[in-house]
């Protein structure tokens, strides 16, 4: 009678190329196909270079403005205004989450409230930051502090209320101080929605510090940005938002990064 192996029957697997580097690819693949895309329509005539640009005038601007350093202190500038921002937001929305969910009293009469603040566009808060804070970084910091902030309070009430009661009440029976109920339980129940406010955040703050440098500010991308629209230049528009898409990506590579480091298993 013949034997026959496990290794016989047992088709070999196939070792492919790992998931985070196949997605990386592709998306670089779609990348290069709307600047192909884009390219080709300037080249045929079917779009003005003027109106729209291409990737072949960007590069080169790229290229100009990090190679003469013009780029980086505007670029640190609204950078170090939105971490600030962040850092503040995280906070101080973090902070009226925990006060408004500590009473129910205080939740209903003042939840409206905020969420009318809410409502209003930041961009009509514009004039009176100026009136009251000047042109500078305090008034791009407040700005965007007033958008992320209600992130992180919101992000703060909803995982306070997701904290399970059958544990606070076992703790409690077993003894449990304070501050071990608030490791035990509280902190893990808010850690998720603290992350997921803070990436949520980063791109808000960013967009209120942009915000802040378009009405009045003489540095920062949102400065440059405005005065190239004022002098129709497209390139340059389109080159700094390039820069800020691509701080935004690496701001968010590095808080996901971190977050695996301190809570590997969100």
């Amino acid at each position: 009678m013949s034997t026959t192996t496990l290794a016989s029957i047992t088709p070999a697997r196939k070792r492919g190329m790992p998931a985070s580097v196949k997605i990386a690819f592709e998306r670089t693949l779609i990348v290069l196909a709307i600047l192909l895309v884009w390219q080709v329509c300037v080249w045929t005539g079917i779009a003005s270079a003027q109106k729209v640009s291409s990737p072949i005038l960007v590069a080169g601007r790229l290229v100009e403005i990090f190679g003469s350093g013009m780029i980086w202190p505007h670029l640190f500038d609204t950078l170090g205004a939105t971490l600030i921002a962040l850092a503040l937001s995280a906070v101080i929305g973090t902070a009226l989450g925990i006060i408004i969910s500590a009473n129910r009293l205080v939740e209903a009469t003042l939840e409206p409230l905020f969420v009318a603040i809410q409502g209003i566009p930041r961009v009509a808060f514009g004039p009176m930051i100026v009136l009251f804070l000047g042109v500078g970084m305090t008034a791009k910091v407040f700005l965007a502090v007033s958008i992320a902030a209600f992130v992180f309070m919101g992000n703060t009430q909803q995982g306070l209320k997701k904290v399970d009661p059958g544990v606070m009440r076992n703790l409690r029976l077993m003894g449990a101080s304070r501050r071990q109920i608030m490791k035990m339980a509280i902190i893990p129940s808010l850690a998720p929605w603290l992350w997921s406010a803070l990436d949520l955040s980063l791109g808000l703050a960013m967009i209120g510090v942009i915000i802040a440098e378009f009405i009045s500010s003489t540095r920062g991308l949102g400065h440059l940005i405005s005065a190239a629209s004022l002098g129709f230049d497209t390139t340059g528009v389109i080159t700094l938002l390039i820069v800020m898409m691509i701080a935004s990506i690496a701001f968010r590579s590095i808080l996901i990064r971190l977050r695996r480091r301190v809570f590997p298993w969100f």
